[in-house]
């Protein structure tokens, strides 16, 4: 039952994920600020790294296929823009992504936020990394510190006010699904930032 309700709030993460990159994509009003953006998508390894920094893990921690593989590594390197010229002969990344690469991204980072909400758990609220302050009391300003915690551990900047309404507005529809809102919520908001554009690109 907990299964189904975190796979229906990470569906519903998928339209968080498009509210918050439509609070970061409003129009700038400062002139010096390009008018088109130009971005570029980070290798699997950069990505995983800058994952884990944010997440206070180590890039094998991250995630694991069948509790062997390395997701980053192994199973979906070239998923994510990896080469393999040992093995498989690819010394060369696709020039376009793979239509299965948003669903390796989406897996790395459901199991890594997974690991850090448990590991949080685990050491209680006071020994917690990120999810601490609903582990202690779950109201809405401690879900707003967890908001703007994981934007600022995952993004490397102070987090918008658009950005940590949009995450709290995603606490509502899942609270109206889940039989575990604050775990769900957690790892569902977890996994928006980690996969949002400016944490999949330069």
């Amino acid at each position: 039952m907990r299964r189904n309700s975190l796979f229906r709030a990470l569906t519903i993460a998928g339209t968080a994920a498009l509210v918050l990159l439509a609070a970061g994509c409003n129009k700038s009003e400062d002139p010096g600020e390009s008018a088109k953006a130009r971005v570029t998508p980070k290798s699997g390894q950069v990505w995983a790294q800058d994952l884990a920094n944010g997440l206070g893990l180590e890039a094998w921690e991250l995630c694991a296929e069948l509790g062997s593989y390395d997701c980053v590594s192994e199973a979906h390197l070239i998923t994510l823009g990896g080469v393999e010229p040992t093995r498989l002969g690819i010394d060369e990344p696709s020039e376009n992504a793979s239509v299965s690469a948003p669903i390796a991204v989406d897996r790395v980072a459901t199991a890594a936020c997974g690991e850090r909400y448990a590991r949080d758990v685990d050491a209680g609220a006071d020994g917690a990394v990120i999810f601490g302050a609903v582990l202690d009391k779950d109201r809405k300003r401690k879900r707003e510190e967890v908001a703007e915690n994981l934007v600022r551990r995952l993004l490397a900047r102070h987090p918008t006010k658009e950005e940590v309404d949009g995450l709290m507005d995603f606490y509502k529809t899942i609270e109206d699904i889940s039989d575990d809102p604050v775990r769900d919520w957690s790892i569902g908001a977890c996994v928006v930032v980690a996969t949002s554009t400016e944490a999949l690109f330069y």
